[in-house]
């Protein structure tokens, strides 16, 4: 059997690293790329009634009065329903801290959780705007001035050229938010997420920060 020699070696090797290695870079580029999007955003966000901020461990009991709902749960991808407060403190402890997410509790005047508002992150895509609003808030455009606020922050950064966003096809309310806040449709697809909202037919929405 012929015996390698110092020549061949290397560059079996350096071949082999080379294409482990690009991955690698690409994997960590990715990686950071969506983190610094996630951290050039404000810590607070404020508009004419609503201040958004992170969520603390506080919203715990505003969270599960709210939240545990299936009028909520059943127009989202990924909500608990039953919600529970270890549902909550594991949303503060760990979902918050992310670097996948970069949520924001929607407060009244600076008051209790009525909501959240934030975006999701994955490699490869455009950062994917996410929303829900306590029931006892609905129809007062609470929701539609909290995107404004947070796409208002997001795109006054340079790491935010176009935003995504979905809603199944029967939720004309969140619907209405997204085209107030000029997204348009780019098209239908089914819910890819686990969950009772499985499969359920959405409209997949993008927005491009104004020039």
């Amino acid at each position: 059997m012929k015996k390698l020699d110092q020549d061949d070696a290397p560059a079996f090797g350096l071949a082999t690293g080379t294409k482990a290695s690009e991955k690698q870079l690409h994997d960590a580029t990715a990686r950071l790329s969506f983190r610094r999007s996630r951290d050039v955003l404000p810590t607070k966000i404020t508009t004419s009634r609503l201040t958004l901020r992170a969520p603390i461990r506080g919203d715990v009991p505003a969270l599960v009065a709210l939240a545990d709902n299936k009028n909520i749960a059943s127009r989202l991808s990924r909500l608990p329903s039953p919600y529970t407060r270890a549902d909550a403190i594991g949303f503060v402890e760990i979902f918050a801290q992310r670097a996948d997410e970069r949520p924001y509790a929607i407060t009244l005047n600076g008051t209790d959780l009525i909501g959240v508002v934030g975006f999701s992150y994955a490699m490869g895509q455009y950062p994917e705007l996410g929303y829900w609003l306590g029931e006892p808030h609905w129809g007062k455009g609470i929701m539609s001035e909290a995107v404004k606020g947070l796409l208002e922050a997001a795109f006054a950064t340079s790491h935010y050229p176009v935003v995504r966003a979905r809603a199944l096809t029967d939720n004309a309310a969140s619907i209405h938010v997204l085209e107030k806040a000029g997204f348009r449709k780019t098209g239908e697809a089914e819910m890819d997420r686990f969950g009772t909202n499985q499969g359920k037919p959405i409209f997949q929405f993008r927005l491009e920060r104004p020039r």
